[in-house]
């Protein structure tokens, strides 16, 4: 029996980039209106996110005569989130790093601050190695590269998720 699917590539290409340009968007828009945490923003992101998925995933089930197969969907899925992720982290390293490097010194303040509110008899030492700590999590490279592990982590359950509803029962 001869297999003919569409080839995945493509579509994780295309919807990838898309990703990856709404994550772009999205953290330009919160620089523009100088916006540090927003749940609507947020929950808007999480649902267009979640949109381009079932979309590519409904391209692809079309273009292959109607049949998606769960692995598939993981495949595909998974794809669009190393390629989105990826772009996703690249401009959030360039932005944090040259664009809005006041981002992280405000996150490393406020990060001492709360420190200080919960803990008041920390010493000058404790309160530096805290910082030294908190300043390896907050630097550009690490929050892009918490960007991608999340973008994959997400990836992953949407296409499982959206997988398990769109695959075909044959």
């Amino acid at each position: 029996m001869e297999n003919n699917t569409t080839s995945i590539k493509p579509f994780a290409y295309n919807y990838g980039l898309y990703l990856g340009a709404l994550s772009i968007i999205m953290l330009v828009i919160m620089y523009i209106f100088e916006i540090d945490k927003s749940w609507p923003l947020s929950i808007t992101s999480i649902a267009l996110t979640i949109t381009i998925y079932v979309i590519a995933l409904r391209a692809f089930k079309n273009a292959n005569n109607g049949q998606l197969k769960l692995g598939q969907a993981m495949k595909l899925g998974l794809a669009m989130a190393v390629i989105g992720g990826l772009v996703s982290a690249i401009y959030s390293y360039v932005h944090y790093s040259m664009i809005y490097p006041e981002f992280i010194e405000n996150i490393r303040d406020e990060s001492v601050k709360q420190m200080l509110e919960r803990s008041p008899d920390m010493t000058n030492e404790q309160i530096e190695q805290a910082s030294k700590i908190n300043n390896m999590f907050t630097s550009p490279f690490a929050m892009s590269t918490f960007s991608l592990i999340g973008s994959l982590f997400f990836g992953i359950i949407i296409s499982l998720i959206a997988g398990l509803i769109m695959k075909s029962d044959d």
